[in-house]
């Protein structure tokens, strides 16, 4: 199987569980603002440690967002993206 139909199919696959995409999106946003107020707040602390540990957090959140904001793109889009009949 190709490359293109790898990624095709997982894109349908994605686009066929909004839900799931959606959790996905939510948890990692929250995940990122949570980390991202802990930096704000505790910035007059100055522990180098406490604010790379909540920037790597931060980092990891949007990391794991940006699939769950691809599939709810990619449902969005399903009936472009995915037509069985071109013209």
């Amino acid at each position: 199987m190709s490359l293109k139909k790898t990624i095709r199919n997982h894109l349908k696959q994605m686009a066929n569980s909004p839900k799931a995409q959606i959790k996905r999106l939510a948890s990692g946003t929250a995940v990122s603002i949570i980390s991202m107020l802990l930096i704000f707040v505790t910035s007059f602390l100055e522990y180098q440690w406490l604010f790379y540990s909540l920037v790597v957090i931060a980092s990891a959140g949007i990391a794991y967002a940006i699939p769950g904001y691809i599939g709810v793109w990619v449902w969005r889009m399903r009936d472009l993206l995915f037509k069985d009949n071109p013209k």
